[in-house]
Parts: structure tokens; sequence; C-alpha cells
């Protein structure tokens, strides 16, 4: 398997937003013969997160691998994160441009890659943002979303309840030195898009780390990632009804455990049926029983393992697979 990074786009300060890119040397260095070169389709995964925290070193490698044995360029992009700019600008708006690099870009630098068929994936928020893709002129072929969030602009919803799933951090205090490191004003404010995820036991949390759980904690999530409070912006439920039968085939898998906010398979059911009514044509879930959030992540879920976890990974992206 080959691998590459790019930059597809630019911060605001001129920082690099980069993808890396993987694809099968085999399926470039095709032999000479009769049959015509098959193209590789792409896939866009859009790693997981809350918009705040996270980069595409989350994405499990054994699905990576995977998708490029299926003939996939499997492109992973980091995206700008909350709260030095809007959600609206940085996750959902760098999402869209590492949409259309794929259309436009990546054909010139992989060779054989086919930059109209594309499919995209996510988890959890960046499930949300592979469903913003499919409101393109020109969607994705097909959409794989595990355990998304979802009805970010229902204000009844609970992704502005209170939620007091992750563990409770110090509290966050608004002071200057907090301030200045949320936004990285020791590098001269240059906009972030990776920080590591705070593991209990094994890392520090830092002052990012505590202001994410407390804006959760208190039912602020969506507010503090867009402050403007246009949150139909960052919510495509909203939009279902724009695609009406031309929405791409979508798999959603879901563990039923799961209550993040905008999460669980109550509103899953409600995407589905909605966009059901919409017209869509092809809409599959998948429920894990007794996961929650993240599940496909863990080592029992990796491609090749046994049970239900694995299982269903490998349905999801052999769903990409066929209707790309």
């Amino acid at each position: 398997m080959e691998m590459k990074t790019f930059t597809y786009k630019s911060g605001d300060n001129g920082e690099p937003l980069e993808a890396n890119v993987h694809w099968s040397s085999e399926a470039v260095d095709q032999k000479e013969s009769l049959k015509p070169i098959e193209l590789m389709p792409a896939v866009l995964i859009l790693h997981a997160g809350g918009m705040a925290v996270g980069s595409n070193a989350m994405i499990p490698k054994s699905q990576i691998a995977y998708l490029a044995s299926l003939n996939f360029v499997v492109v992973s992009p980091n995206y700008r994160l909350c709260p030095q700019v809007t959600a609206a600008e940085g996750p959902f708006g760098d999402s869209l441009s590492a949409y259309t690099w794929c259309q436009t870009e990546l054909p010139s630098l992989v060779k054989n890659a086919d930059g109209t068929r594309i499919a995209a994936m996510g988890n959890s928020i960046g499930g949300t943002l592979a469903l913003s893709l499919a409101l393109q002129p020109h969607p994705p072929k097909v959409i794989a979303c595990f355990y998304p969030s979802l009805y970010l602009s229902d204000l009844d919803s609970s992704a502005h309840k209170p939620f007091a799933g992750f563990p409770p951090l110090l509290d966050w205090v608004d002071t200057p030195e907090n301030k200045a490191a949320l936004l990285n004003q020791s590098a001269g404010g240059a906009q972030i898009s990776t920080f590591p995820l705070y593991i209990p036991g094994v890392t520090q949390p830092q002052p990012r780390h505590i202001w994410f759980v407390s804006q959760l904690r208190a039912g602020n999530w969506v507010a503090a990632m867009q402050p403007d409070k246009n949150y139909e912006a960052i919510d495509p439920c909203v939009r279902f009804g724009e695609k009406g039968a031309q929405w791409p085939p979508t798999v959603i898998a879901q563990g039923d455990l799961d209550d993040v906010p905008g999460g669980g398979v109550e509103y899953v059911n409600r995407a589905v049926k909605e966009l059901k009514e919409a017209g869509a044509k092809l809409v599959e879930v998948e429920i894990v029983e007794g996961e929650s959030h993240l599940f496909d992540m863990k080592p029992e879920a990796a491609l090749g393992q046994d049970g239900r976890k694995a299982e269903v990974v490998k349905k999801a992206l052999d769903f990409l697979r066929k209707y790309v």
C-alpha cells in the first residue's frame, strides 16, 4: 500500500491543511492487457472528535487497508478545529474543500484515480460531515456513517442537552492563560487542524480538553462550535428533502447504547424515516447491540476479527464499494 500526504487547502493564516492518501500499488501498476485500465474510485474519510479535537490518525488502519484492497484511493483529511473557526468554516467548510479537491486535483496526483466516483465516510461528527456532502450539486456516489451526530439544529434534541458521559475534568475557567492556550496564541494564533485525544490514565488533560468537555457537560456543545447560532448551516438533516430520490445510497452503523449528543438509535431511525419519506431509494441501518460510541475503533472491530463489530464494519465498507 502506498501513502502520501498532500496539502489540499490553506487556513486563514496560510496553515497547510493536509490529507493522507493511501492506495494499492497493485492497482496503479496494472500490467498491460487487452482490458482497459480500471480507474480507482476515491473514498473520503472524515474523522471524529466533536469538531474540537482529533485528527485523521484516529481512523483505524485496518479500515484504510481494507478499502485500499477494494481498489479505493483512501483520502483522510484533517480539518480546522473549533473554536478558532466556526463549525461551518472549519469542519464543514474544510470537508467540502477536501471533497472538491478529490474531484479536481486527486486524479493528477495519484495515477488512475477517478475524480468522478467518490464515496464519503465518517465517524461520529465525521459521519455528519459525510452526510453534508450529499447536498452538493455533484454529491458522493455513496455514503457510510458510523454513529453520526444528527439534528444539530433541533434545540430539543440531545445535541443541546447536558452530557455527562465523558470523564469529568477540571472546570473550565476563562482565564487569559487558558484562553491563550485554547486559541494557540503561543504560535501566533495559528489555526489548529490536529489535536490529540485525552486518554484517562495515559495522557494529561490540556486546556482544550477541559474546555471541550465543559461545553458538553453544560449542554453548550453546538453553541460553542457555531456561536452565531446558525445551526441549520451545520445540520444536513434539515435539508433531506432537497435531494429526494437523488440522495446517495447510505448506510448507518450505530451502537444501541450510544447516547452522545445528537447520537443514538432514536435519531438514526428518525433520519432514516425522513430520508425515505423524502424519496431516498436506499438507506440501510446496521445496529450493533451492546455497543456505544466509537465501537469500530476497538481492537475486536478490526477487519479480519470475528464478531458483530467487525462484521458491521466490513458490511459498511463493502456497501461503499458496491455502490460507488
